[in-house]
């Protein structure tokens, strides 16, 4: 069930109430696991983005010291120089995995998102059925 298709309403409307009592717990084990991915992703970008801060510095530092040291007319060491820093900009260019890993996230949220739906829409539905307290009570 896609977390856009609004058919699980109708599919949900029409089970018993225990098998609606019995995909809570699957509902939560999903919604688990996706918190623990995110969890781990949040983390390894973290590191990423601190190894990539780190490395840009070094490599800035580096390649402004060079350039200082590098006389106008050695066009040899500029040219080195030149494709030292293509390759840095290559190597820091590693934003382009970030966005991928972004893209994924939001999938995964999406995914979240749909069981969160789903299991609210349950615990309404025992509500409705006299099966939970409304809360608050009225």
């Amino acid at each position: 069930m896609s977390s856009t298709d609004e058919s699980w309403r109708a599919t949900y409307s029409a089970l018993d109430t225990s098998t609606l009592l019995a995909l809570l717990p699957v509902l939560r084990e999903g919604m688990n696991k996706a918190f623990a991915w995110l969890k781990h992703e949040d983390e390894m970008n973290e590191e990423s983005e601190e190894a990539d801060t780190y490395s840009a510095k070094l490599w800035g530092e580096a390649l402004a010291l060079w350039d200082a040291r590098v006389t106008e007319g050695d066009t040899e060491a500029r040219e080195k120089l030149k494709e030292l820093r293509d390759m840095v900009q290559e190597t820091l260019g590693s934003q382009f995995a970030r966005t991928a890993r972004a893209k994924s996230d939001s999938r995964m949220q999406a995914f979240l998102w749909a069981h969160q739906q789903r299991e609210l829409w349950i615990k309404e539905e025992l509500t409705r059925r006299g099966l939970l307290p409304a809360f608050p009570p009225e």
